[in-house]
C-alpha cells in the first residue's frame, strides 16, 4: 500500500472561492455588512452618540419618538422618565451589550478550545471521565447556570461576563471534544498511526482542518447564547446596574413605563432582536457557502 501524508486527508479550505460563494448570498452579505456596523458602532459608540448616556433633559421627560406626534427630531428615539436621550443610550449601549458578548465569545472560544482539543486528543479512561463529566453539564441549561453563579457574586456587567463564560466553557469544550472524537474513530487516523504519524501532526494537518464547519456553527451560537444571557441576567439585577445603558438593563428600569411609554421598553427589546438575527444569517450564511464549496 502505498504510504500516505496527513494532507492527504485533509479537507482543504479555498478561502477564496468560499469568499465567491458567500458573496453571491446577497442576504448573507448584507448580514456581514450589518454586524461589521456594529462592531463599528460599538467600537465608537461614544462618539456617534449625539448625547452622553446619562445626560438628563429636565421638562423633557418621556417625550416620543420624533416619527410620532409630539416627537421631536433632536430627541429622534425620544427620551425616558428621567430625560435621558433613548437613541444615544441605544447607541452607547452597543459597546456593553454587543461588546460584552464578543468578549465572553472571544474567551470561550481561546479556552476551549486550548481545553477542548487536550480533552478530545485523551484516550483511555481519561478520555470516557472527560466525556461523562460534559454530559452532565449539557443536562443543565446555560442560563440556569450562569444565573447560579452570578448569585454568588455582586451584581455588576463584569460579573455577568464572568459567569457567563463559566456557563458557556463546559458546552463549547464539549462539541470540539465530540468533534475530535469523531475524528479519532475514523479509519484514516488507524492508518497514518501505524505509519508513525503523532497527534499533533494528525491534529495539526487532518484533524483541525476537518471540523472547521462545526467550529463556526459553534461559534455563532455562543454568540446568540451570549448577547441573550447578558440581557437577561441584567433584566433580573445580576448584570449591568442603572445608569450602565446596557440593553437588557434599559428593558427592566423602564418596565414600569410599557402603557405610558412603550417605545422605552420596546426599542432594547427591537435592538437585541435585531443583533442576534444578524448574527444567525451571517452564521447561516458562512455555514451554506462552505456547504455549496464541498458540494
Amino acid at each position: 500500500m502505498q504510504d500516505k501524508e496527513p494532507e492527504d486527508f485533509r479537507q482543504t479550505m479555498a478561502f477564496k472561492q468560499i469568499w465567491q460563494l458567500f458573496y453571491k448570498d446577497k442576504v448573507a452579505l448584507f448580514s456581514l455588512y450589518l454586524f461589521m456596523l456594529l462592531v463599528l458602532t460599538a467600537l465608537f459608540s461614544s462618539i456617534l452618540a449625539p448625547y452622553p448616556s446619562d445626560m438628563q433633559f429636565v421638562g423633557f421627560e418621556l417625550m416620543p419618538p420624533s416619527w410620532v406626534e409630539g416627537g421631536k427630531i433632536s430627541y429622534f428615539f425620544g427620551t425616558d422618565d428621567i430625560g435621558r436621550d433613548l437613541f444615544s443610550r441605544l447607541i452607547i449601549g452597543t459597546s456593553y451589550t454587543l461588546g460584552s458578548a464578543l468578549i465572553v465569545v472571544t474567551i470561550t472560544v481561546i479556552l476551549g478550545s486550548l481545553l477542548g482539543i487536550w480533552a478530545g486528543m485523551s484516550r483511555g479512561l481519561k478520555s470516557r471521565f472527560l466525556g461523562h463529566f460534559f454530559d452532565t453539564f449539557l443536562s443543565i441549561p446555560i442560563l440556569l447556570i450562569a444565573i447560579v453563579i452570578a448569585t454568588l457574586m455582586k451584581p455588576s456587567l463584569v460579573n455577568a461576563m464572568l459567569a457567563i463564560t463559566l456557563a458557556l466553557l463546559p458546552y463549547f469544550i464539549h462539541e470540539i471534544y465530540q468533534s475530535i472524537q469523531k475524528e479519532l474513530k475514523k479509519e484514516y487516523i488507524l492508518m497514518l498511526r501505524l505509519e508513525g504519524a503523532s497527534n499533533w501532526i494528525l491534529l495539526k494537518e487532518t484533524i483541525l482542518p476537518n471540523i472547521y464547519v462545526s467550529y463556526i456553527r459553534e461559534i455563532a451560537k455562543l454568540f446568540t447564547i451570549a448577547i441573550l444571557d447578558i440581557s437577561a441576567l441584567s433584566f433580573i439585577s445580576l448584570g449591568a446596574e442603572r445608569p450602565t445603558p446596557e440593553w437588557g438593563a434599559m428593558i427592566k428600569d423602564s418596565l414600569p413605563l410599557i402603557y405610558l411609554a412603550p417605545w422605552t421598553v420596546i426599542l432594547p427589546g427591537l435592538a437585541i432582536i435585531v443583533t442576534v438575527l444578524i448574527g444567525l444569517t451571517l452564521s447561516n450564511g458562512i455555514s451554506k457557502a462552505v456547504e455549496k464549496y464541498y458540494k
